[in-house]
């Protein structure tokens, strides 16, 4: 059976979508996406996703479709491919325009809905735990487009591909200040007695819709949560670290440069709030 996607308003076969060769997103990375996660049909979290998408979109001067438009979009590729546990992506381009790169040519954008069968990480893969090298890519704090999720990934493909090669599951990457930022992939966050630390945006992080998530749930867990310049000594020496983003929730963070964080292993906090997130995804799946 041919994969279904949705394209610009229409849903046809992979097999038969086409993209201009002078699409901007292709040339020059002007666009935006999103990476969601559908649990039992429903994308968890979506209308957040595409609020993300929509202010990053109108900062590149992008005009989207209607939000309601989109996130009806995205049950109709579920429903098309028949998935109920699903990664999905939602990509806009600032579509075709002149050879000469004008973004002002550019001016009816590209609209793309991709959906594939996702099955996470078994239970034993989060005792164990995700293993990072520290990055030679540095994130800069300064760029704007730090703070969306740009078709202009290579930072981060880069620093993936560094953690491939190393042998590991993730890069962490620094800013220009030597400060933590962020995976290559994910948010970062660390345990330190009561309280729950995670880089702020001003250290040029994506602020991911997990990691939002994190945030709201941690207080109820009796947890102080702080947002602010985390040193990488903090983060090896921190009691518990972990990893967020749509598709591995929380993942603990277990081991950085060949050396244990904690104990090495799953840590108390992150236990109760990947918890908490599951249950917050089996109370809210249509949100």
């Amino acid at each position: 059976m041919d994969t279904i996607v949705y394209l610009n308003g229409s849903l046809l076969p992979l097999s038969q979508a086409r993209l201009s060769p002078a699409d901007y997103g292709l040339l020059y990375g002007y666009g935006v996406f999103e990476t969601m996660r559908a649990y039992s049909g429903h994308v968890f979290r979506a209308e957040r996703h595409i609020n993300r998408l929509c202010r990053s979109a109108g900062f590149l001067g992008i005009a989207l479709p209607d939000i309601q438009e989109l996130k009806q979009a995205l049950s109709d590729v579920l429903r098309a491919n028949e998935l109920s546990n699903a990664r999905i992506r939602l990509t806009v381009s600032g579509g075709q325009g002149i050879k000469v790169p004008d973004l002002l040519t550019s001016n009816l954008p590209t609209v793309l809905i991709t959906a594939q069968p996702y099955r996470p990480f078994p239970h034993q893969r989060y005792e164990q735990g995700f293993s990072a090298v520290v990055s030679r890519i540095r994130r800069n704090s300064q760029s704007p487009a730090t703070s969306m999720k740009s078709l202009s990934y290579l930072d981060s493909l880069l620093a993936r591909r560094e953690a491939r090669l190393a042998g590991v599951d993730e890069a962490i990457m620094l800013n220009e200040q030597g400060y933590v930022a962020e995976a290559s992939t994910s948010n970062v966050f660390l345990v330190s007695g009561n309280v729950l630390v995670t880089p702020s945006e001003e250290s040029g992080i994506l602020p991911g819709i997990t990691r939002e998530v994190v945030l709201e749930l941690a207080a109820s867990l009796g947890l102080e949560a702080a947002t602010r310049a985390v040193t990488i000594s903090e983060l090896t020496e921190a009691d518990e670290a972990f990893l967020t983003n749509s598709l591995i929730e929380l993942m603990p963070l277990t081991r950085l440069d060949g050396k244990k964080i904690g104990t090495g292993t799953e840590g108390q906090a992150t236990q109760q709030l990947l918890k908490a997130y599951k249950a917050l995804v089996d109370e809210s799946p249509t949100q």
